[in-house]
């Protein structure tokens, strides 16, 4: 069940989309995820050379990303996904920190993924289906964790700038959910508001080395989401299947 996880949110892990998304080259504009791909996912930053020498430091970037998460509350966008297979799923995001976030899959994908606080449902309309696991269990648990969280328990284990982002690379420090996640922040000028800083997207590396991509698009920071949007019933489909028989 893991494993399903890991690959369908937002899929940090095997594309689970085959099939329901035409297969398409991954675009070259992000060279921290081609330096992954020919390295074979050993590390989830730009090599070294590739990363700015700003002087700040890691201590002080680390605590500029500390920032970033206690100040971004809630956020909308498009994400255009890139899966390890190369096809590409788009579709809406809503999030609301700590602990909720949507991903609406445009057609032809089935899938809708909500967490609601603390589980994560995943519902395919094609299978009529609904599967929950804790958020904790999940990829998801670092993109939705408060940042008193993520500094205790020692969770990021890389932050470093290349482009004018904040790349910060996540771990399970539990290893409860394997391999690991690169949140990409864009923070052209460090000396900006924290909360002005927008999440450009991530990308992660599974346990088995494969590499999947979340571009945002179209971000809007600090709007009031409504909170249905993070309620996803369980018996969804009851009623399609009574009109079947």
């Amino acid at each position: 069940m893991l494993s399903f996880f890991a690959s369908a949110l937002a899929a940090l892990s095997t594309g689970l989309h085959e099939g329901d998304a035409s297969t398409t080259t991954p675009p070259a504009t992000s060279l921290p995820v081609q330096a992954v791909q020919e390295e074979e996912a050993a590390d989830a930053l730009p090599p070294p050379e590739l990363i700015e020498q700003t002087g700040r430091g890691e201590a002080v970037e680390r605590e500029r990303a500390l920032e970033i998460f206690a100040a971004v509350e809630s956020l909308e966008a498009r994400f255009r996904q890139v899966n390890p297979d190369g096809s590409v799923s788009e579709g809406d995001l809503a999030l609301s920190r700590p602990g909720r976030v949507r991903f609406a899959y445009d057609a032809p994908s089935p899938l809708l993924i909500v967490a609601d606080g603390s589980t994560v449902a995943i519902a395919d309309s094609a299978l009529e289906t609904v599967d929950r696991a804790p958020i904790r269990s999940t990829p998801l648990r670092w993109l939705l964790a408060p940042a008193s969280e993520l500094e205790a328990s020692g969770a990021i284990v890389e932050v470093g700038r290349y482009d004018n982002q904040l790349y910060v690379t996540l771990e399970d420090p539990e290893g409860e959910a394997e391999g690991r996640v690169t949140l990409i922040l864009a923070d052209a000028d460090p000396a900006l508001p924290a909360s002005q800083v927008a999440l450009n997207g991530w990308y992660a590396v599974d346990g088995m080395g494969a590499l999947t991509q979340v571009m945002l698009d179209e971000v809007e920071l600090g709007g009031r989401i409504a909170p249905s949007l993070f309620i996803l019933d369980d018996d969804m489909f009851q009623s399609r299947r009574r009109g079947r028989r």
